[in-house]
């Protein structure tokens, strides 16, 4: 009998103490603040400045669209921002839910890893985060949008940012992947450029264009269309609009990027190295601003062929305007040599920015025309 009581004190014992470990640091919703997403200032004094948006989960539970809320607080450091802020909200910040970081150009141009340390570094943060730097003034306009958007504004970016390389025109970037191009040799970290975009009285965020890093610190920019190349050669495209220009530059034809597959291979020609840039495009004919039209086969290989020597030539100029003016490889062409060739870039890595500036590089690309509506004649103007 002893022994039968014995067991049932051990079994309540066991589901006390499973049941207790279970719910140790279980917390009320309505007892955290949850962060959707920061921006990252300087201010005036040369301090930090975080602007955090944060979702009102009162004010959400009264109405079917989520509230939100903006605390702004200066600090030494992000880690003592992030903890007294704190004292204005009445809660502790949690981080589990954020989606967005946006820097100001300011803090991107000084260095970044004084203030991503702290998000890296913490245990309730996550690493799908989504990275930005502000073509604003600073990144506290482009977070404080949602006051007329009157949605939650990172929440809004995560969405953006799903479905930006059916666009094509800035990278998708996560603080993950970019504290590991920091930490990569022969490799450098690139962040999208975000900027607030006016119509008709209305203002939204928009997306386009990549900013450059050497070491933690921005260098430089690319536009939105240069983004859409850099992403040709990192084998990052999946979606997107090629125009083919007439000799005047004026564009004849529309084509919409269906796949693309890119191949870069290191190889030793007449004693030097040479990278090759090998890319295959399949496209569909979407737009026809020629009256010409469009209607034998042998029209569809010039088009293609048109539209290859364009694709070529945008890829060179890309790729000589980061080797000539920024030195910086966003391409990851070290990575590519260093797999390939990893007694080759022990030499190279001694040097790689000057390396990278005389790298030869060619680039053959095919374009094909899958879908082209041959049989849909083009629109014939009248003439009087």
């Amino acid at each position: 009998m002893k022994k039968i009581k014995k067991g049932l004190l051990a079994c309540i014992s066991l589901l006390l103490l499973v049941s207790t470990l279970g719910c140790w640091d279980y917390a009320e919703i309505e007892d955290r603040a949850v962060v959707a997403g920061v921006g990252i200032d300087k201010d005036s004094d040369g301090k930090l400045l975080a602007t955090v948006e944060i979702v009102d989960t009162k004010e959400g539970m009264k109405s079917s669209q989520a509230g939100y809320k903006m605390v702004s607080l200066s600090g030494k450091t992000m880690f003592d921002i992030v903890r007294s802020m704190i004292s204005i909200t009445g809660k502790k910040l949690f981080w589990s839910h954020s989606k967005a970081i946006i820097l100001s150009e300011e803090i991107a141009k000084e260095g970044v890893v004084k203030v991503i340390d702290w998000y890296n570094r913490d245990t309730e943060t996550r690493s799908d985060v989504y990275v930005f730097v502000s073509k604003e003034k600073t990144a506290q306009e482009v977070i404080n949008l949602n006051s007329s958007t009157e949605t939650i504004m990172s929440y809004g970016l995560a969405q953006q940012m799903a479905i930006e390389q059916n666009v094509s025109t800035a990278p998708v970037v996560e603080i993950w992947d970019f504290i590991e191009k920091l930490e990569t040799p022969g490799d450098c970290a690139i962040a999208p450029l975000i900027y607030i975009h006016e119509k008709n009285g209305q203002k939204n965020p928009r997306v386009s264009g990549t900013a450059i890093f050497k070491m933690d610190k921005m260098i430089g920019k690319l536009s939105g269309e240069e983004t859409k190349y850099m992403l040709f050669i990192k084998d990052e495209i999946k979606g997107g609009v090629l125009t083919v220009n007439n000799e005047k530059g004026a564009p004849d034809f529309t084509l919409e990027i269906f796949s693309n597959k890119t191949k870069v291979k290191p190889v030793w020609v007449n004693g030097k190295l040479q990278l090759q840039i090998n890319m295959v495009t399949h496209t569909g004919l979407d737009e026809v601003m020629t009256t010409e039209g469009f209607t034998s086969l042998n029209s569809k290989n010039v088009i293609e062929k048109r539209a290859a020597k364009e694709l070529q030539k945008h890829i060179l100029s890309v790729i000589k305007k980061l080797q000539q003016e920024y030195h910086s490889d966003i391409f990851g062409f070290g990575e590519i040599i260093f797999e390939n060739m990893p007694k080759t870039w022990t030499e190279l890595d001694k040097d790689w920015e000057r390396e990278f500036s005389d790298l030869d590089v060619v680039v053959n690309s095919t374009v094909i025309i899958e879908s082209s509506a041959q049989n849909s004649r083009s629109i014939q103007i009248h003439q009087e």
